[in-house]
Order: C-alpha cells, then sequence, then structure tokens
C-alpha cells in the first residue's frame, strides 16, 4: 500500500471512530478496535491523534470505566455528496411540509445550513426542488393494503433524474399487472403516507400521468433535460389518483 493510500485508510478510519464514539454514550477500546478491524494499540493511537485534532475524548480506567466524547460536543464538518445532501433535505422537507409540531424551527435552520454548503448555484438547484415536493393526505386503507417498499436501486435513479430534470425510461406495471415502458418528464413528486408517486409529463401520450413509485420495475436516466411545468394541473391529478391507486 502507497503512503496516498495509507493516508486515506488512516483519514477514513478516523472518520468512523469519531461517529462511533459520537453515537454512544460510553464504550470500550475493545469494542471499537473490534470494529474498526484493528489491534487496541492502533485504536489508541487514532484516539490520541484525535485528541490532538481537538477531538475531545474521555476515559475512565478501572470496572465499569470507557471512552466517550465529550457531553455537548458537535462532530463539526460532515462531508455529504450532493445526492445524500438531497436526501436529507428531502426528509427535512417531508417533515417541515407534513407539519410536525416538533423542532420545526431547528428543521428550516438545518435546512438552510445544509444547503449553504454547496455553491450557490448548486443550493439555489436545491432548495428549488422543495417546490416540487407536493405532501398530499394519509393514503386510504384499500392503497396501503396493495403498497410494497420501492426498489433501492429504482429509487436512487429516480431521484437522480428528478434532482437534474432529466427524462426517463421507466418501466412500469399499473394495477392490473400490465407492464408498459414509458419515456417521462418527473416534473414532481407526491407524498400521500407512506406512498410515493411520480406527477409526470408522459412524452408520447402528451398529457399528465401517475405513477407509484413502488410498482416502478425500472428506471434509467436519460440524457434530455426538461423544463419544470406549471404545478397546478399535477396536484390535482395526483389528488384524484392517490384516491385510487
Amino acid at each position: 500500500m502507497s503512503d496516498d493510500q495509507t493516508r486515506e485508510s488512516r483519514v477514513l478510519r478516523l472518520d468512523k471512530l469519531k461517529a462511533l464514539l459520537a453515537e454512544r454514550a460510553c464504550t470500550t477500546a475493545a469494542d471499537l478496535a473490534g470494529e474498526l478491524g484493528v489491534s487496541t494499540r492502533t485504536l489508541h493511537r487514532d484516539l490520541a491523534l484525535l485528541r490532538e485534532m481537538g477531538v475531545p475524548v474521555e476515559g475512565d480506567r478501572g470496572t465499569g470505566g470507557g471512552l466517550r466524547l465529550e457531553p455537548g460536543w458537535s462532530l463539526g464538518r460532515v462531508h455529504l455528496n450532493e445526492s445524500e445532501a438531497l436526501g436529507l433535505l428531502l426528509s427535512l422537507t417531508i417533515a417541515e411540509k407534513v407539519g410536525s409540531p416538533l423542532l420545526l424551527d431547528d428543521l428550516r435552520a438545518i435546512t438552510r445550513k445544509v444547503a449553504a454548503a454547496f455553491a450557490p448555484a448548486q443550493a439555489r438547484r436545491i432548495l428549488a426542488l422543495r417546490q416540487r415536493i407536493l405532501i398530499g393526505q394519509a393514503a386510504s386503507v384499500q392503497v396501503v393494503a396493495g403498497y410494497t417498499a420501492p426498489r433501492s436501486t429504482v429509487t436512487k435513479a429516480l431521484l437522480d433524474a428528478f434532482a437534474r430534470c432529466r427524462t426517463a425510461l421507466m418501466r412500469y406495471e399499473d394495477r392490473y399487472g400490465v407492464v408498459t415502458e414509458r419515456e417521462i418528464e418527473l416534473q414532481f413528486l407526491y407524498y400521500n403516507l407512506p406512498v410515493w408517486y411520480v406527477l409526470g409529463w408522459d412524452l408520447l401520450r402528451r398529457d399528465i400521468r401517475s405513477f407509484r413509485i413502488d410498482r416502478v420495475q425500472d428506471l434509467q436516466m436519460l440524457s434530455t433535460e426538461f423544463r419544470l411545468r406549471a404545478p397546478a394541473p399535477f396536484l390535482e391529478a395526483g389528488e384524484e389518483t392517490a384516491r385510487t391507486m
């Protein structure tokens, strides 16, 4: 292993060590070493490095002792790529739009801080996505009865196409079991707890169509970009669809 690879491996291990310490009230060197796949000697060297970097790791000796971070300490800078930040912002937006009575002011502040971590153009684009997330009522008992968790491969590709305003080629199974291929613009996402829908513009039919995400069998992002359309007709279609799909 080269010196650069060794340094990169240590940096990644230190980040994971900080995360493990942050998520636990107290732990032991042996447990941490086991999870990181290193010796306790290496683990103690890593702890020393963290302390030199200003991370306040506390330790107690003797029976019942252990390692922990100083109460109230923050992990500081968290490195998120654009996809991870989008996922976080979507989660925060849902909580805000649903009207959670808990920590609503904090949610707005966190959203601003996450967006501020990106270049201005990226931040504007990411925050603009919040206007394309439409929240409806809770799904009916009949709809929930037929609901299954969406495929993770589908949701990742779908989110990328949605965020980048790219058309997508989708294979979709309707409620009657008929499978069709569609080329669509993913204009809006519509949420009827716990069911997600795509409100899209079907390029072949030249009309608005709604798709339950758990019924999408496959989705591929294409290179063609699209422009956003007025939200009102999509919201109306989403509310009508959610009662029957």
